[in-house]
């Protein structure tokens, strides 16, 4: 019988929140730096809001805040 309630967060519930408060905060972001991000890479122009800090999954971050942008 599976377990309706958990008493502890598992790593990849916690992984998921995370990015996902983190695409939330790149929602923000205009397309632009999106694609930006995208055409050099994660490594090299992390997406990340103004004055806050880079995501720890930025390429998941990433096409999160686009997927959110498409949406719109």
């Amino acid at each position: 019988m599976p377990r309706t309630t958990s008493p502890t967060t598992t790593a990849a519930e916690t992984g998921t929140a995370a990015t996902a408060a983190s695409s939330a905060s790149l929602g923000s972001l205009p397309w632009e730096e999106l694609v930006t991000s995208a055409l050099l890479g994660t490594d090299r122009r992390p997406p990340k809001p103004r004055g806050g800090p880079v995501p720890a999954d930025a390429a998941a971050a990433l096409l999160d805040a686009a997927a959110l942008h498409t949406v719109r």
